[in-house]
């Protein structure tokens, strides 16, 4: 499973943690596991890349992103409860406790470099990205 870091390290081409995600989209053709990612996490992706680069730009990006082989999950109203209680307990963005909360409720590996994420490493699966500045 992808979080907003792990897509826009991919799309900046962020080394190495981009070619790590690429790793995972190669993977993906080969073997019959799904990648996954929040409609929260995406739109956390479109944001930025719309301050970045302009409207045009993140509406692509978008359009490219739906094209990969993600199974995008629109958060439920008990997975949006859970990522508020996730919140409320730990240090991280709103955002990224729904990709922590779907890596949970999915017991899915989450790809990420985000710091906050990592810390909380112990309550679910997830493999540590990097990317040199």
């Amino acid at each position: 499973m992808l979080d907003a870091w792990a897509v826009l390290a991919f799309l900046f081409g962020e080394q190495p943690a981009a070619d790590a995600v690429r790793d995972i989209f190669v993977k993906q053709n080969t073997s019959p596991s799904s990648i996954y990612m929040s409609w929260i996490n995406l739109g956390e992706v479109y944001y930025i890349i719309r301050r970045k680069k302009g409207a045009d730009a993140a509406d692509a990006v978008l359009d490219d992103i739906q094209l990969l082989p993600i199974k995008l999950e629109a958060p439920s109203k008990n997975d949006i409860l859970s990522a508020a209680k996730l919140k409320a307990r730990h240090t991280l963005s709103y955002a990224d406790a729904f990709a922590v909360t779907l890596a949970q409720k999915i017991h899915g590996t989450l790809c990420t470099g985000d710091p906050e994420i990592l810390l909380l490493g112990e309550t679910f699966k997830v493999q540590p990205l990097s990317r040199t500045l």
